[in-house]
């Protein structure tokens, strides 16, 4: 049986990172359009435009992607003519914003596409998923490109002036890759690939154990470190392996359906990261799992971060929980388990936690 697989490739430093550009792009030709979030680009065009110009590289559009990742947003941007046009694609942002150009990239036949992450908080820059959302901003599903990004340019001098919650976000959704990858793929005949991600997958959970406080004030500090810049890989690089190494099914389970299912709260979704959302249903992942020796672990570590381990850090309470559950139940990461996943399962693991001193 034929298997092609493309691992994600990177460039790791300071703004120097992006005197490299050249070297990636040259193969794909000379004009470039644009695309992501304001704030994104005016961290990252200062650093950028030097290298364009002196590279001779025509910059055909900068465009806004809008604030959410839909596929209507993706299809009307692939529709402009700069766009279409464009030899390739640069990404700059965070998730929402490089996801809307994978979407982009699928509409306009496979179009290369280079990312630039301006915050640390998932894994976006380097893997081949896209989160996308409906207008009212509730989950609408996963679109999927032939392969990562063709190149991504980590500029850490830019992510550690970023707001440090994206990390702290970053990080909880990244610990979440690592169980929830074990239990999809638990009593399941794993090739290649899955083994490889399901080793590789610890290093998305213990490098945060052990590190992940120290970065998080190190970011608070707008200081870069050892710990800031094993956080920042951890994040961006290991996950997107991770992710690229799994089958589609096997990327979430229990954390990310309880993620969405807090999200239908407009509040909630509005002013809580995915990434938090993430974090706590990875309790719940721990209790419907009987891995209560990594919930006593892990507990602590929630402690001294932050992460919620209650409904109320996140705007809801007890009475949220049918709807939280309900959406959870829907959603088609629970249907790759090791057992059925159930309405009561959830609701009583958000009791218990509810109830348990943290």
């Amino acid at each position: 049986m034929r298997s092609t697989h493309c691992l994600p490739s990177y460039s790791f430093g300071g703004h120097d990172v992006f005197s490299a550009i050249p070297k990636f792009t040259k193969l794909y030709g000379r004009t470039v359009a644009i695309i992501g979030g304001e704030t994104a680009l005016s961290k990252a065009l200062p650093h950028l435009r030097p290298v364009l110009e002196r590279a001779e590289i025509e910059v055909l559009d900068i465009i806004h992607f809008g604030g959410e990742c839909t596929f209507a947003r993706g299809k009307e941007i692939a529709q402009m003519d700069s766009v279409k046009a464009a030899d390739f694609l640069f990404a700059v942002g965070g998730g929402k914003a490089i996801d809307t150009v994978k979407v982009v990239a699928l509409e306009l036949d496979d179009k290369p596409f280079f990312t630039i992450p301006t915050i640390a908080s998932t894994c976006a820059a380097t893997s081949e998923a896209a989160a996308v959302y409906a207008a009212d901003h509730n989950f609408d599903g996963i679109a999927f490109v032939n392969h990562p990004p063709v190149h991504c340019f980590i500029d850490a001098d830019v992510l550690v002036e970023a707001p440090s919650r994206y990390l702290w976000a970053g990080m909880g959704d990244t610990i979440a890759k690592h169980y929830e990858t074990l239990m999809s793929a638990r009593n399941r005949e794993q090739v290649y690939n899955t083994q490889l991600g399901l080793v590789l997958s610890s290093m998305c959970s213990e490098p945060i154990f052990e590190h992940g406080l120290q970065a998080y004030k190190d970011n608070q500090a707008q200081r870069r470190s050892e710990a800031f810049d094993l956080m920042v890989m951890t994040v961006i690089f290991t996950t997107g392996i991770v992710s690229g190494c799994m089958p589609g099914d096997y990327n979430s389970i229990i954390a990310h359906a309880i993620c969405y299912g807090c999200a239908t709260n407009e509040e909630t979704e509005k002013h809580h990261l995915h990434g938090e959302m993430v974090a706590y249903g990875l309790l719940i992942l721990f209790i419907v799992d009987k891995q209560f020796d990594e919930l006593k672990r892990w507990l602590p570590v929630y402690s001294d971060i932050g992460w919620p381990t209650k409904l109320s850090q996140m705007g809801l309470d007890i009475s949220y929980i049918p709807q939280i559950v309900e959406k959870a139940i829907s959603v088609r990461d629970v249907v790759v388990s090791p057992y059925e996943i159930t309405t009561d399962m959830l609701t009583d693991a958000i009791q218990y936690m509810e109830n348990i001193e943290c």
